[in-house]
């Protein structure tokens, strides 16, 4: 599963995570822009509105998942509770800094809706939005990702542990 912006990085990905459903069109058609003959994928959102899912301003978006996704800490925590929910046995998070450093210099190319908050943007730079990302994924490494969700590097390694 690919998130946000790196839906263009790999042709082979099976599913693709607008963890910003304002930006699910976006990222769809960066996706076939980049890999125009690419195999079907899944493009997962999420509502957390009480307003019915509205499912023609978003008609890219095969899965829509509830409430039940969020975790407070940014769209890899999303990608993870999805993932267990299609019953994927181990995630290994990759690619997913929540210490302001940025992302890949090859990510998509999406505008950026205030309301959509990123870790490594100017306006999240301040010490407690990190923490409070961070602090949410330390309460997750404790709970149902403990042994079942991993990273390959940076804090979330520190506090999921390597796979």
């Amino acid at each position: 599963m690919l998130i946000n912006g790196a839906c263009t990085a790999v042709e082979a990905a099976e599913h693709v995570l607008a963890g910003h459903t304002v930006k699910a069109e976006e990222f769809q058609a960066a996706r076939k822009a980049a890999f125009p003959h690419a195999a079907p994928w899944r493009l997962h959102a999420n509502w957390t509105s009480k307003q019915p899912i509205p499912k023609k301003e978003y008609p890219s978006v095969t899965d829509w998942w509830g409430p039940d996704v969020s975790t407070g800490a940014t769209s890899a925590g999303k990608a993870a509770r999805i993932g267990f929910h299609l019953g994927f046995e181990r995630i290994i998070l990759c690619g997913c800094p929540m210490d302001g450093s940025g992302y890949s210099f090859d990510e998509a190319r999406v505008s950026q809706d205030p309301a959509c908050l990123r870790v490594g943007a100017p306006e999240s730079q301040s010490a407690k939005v990190i923490r409070r990302y961070r602090d949410s994924m330390a309460r997750l490494a404790q709970s149902d990702f403990k042994g079942r969700v991993f990273s390959m590097s940076g804090f979330t390694r520190q506090v999921l542990g390597a796979p």
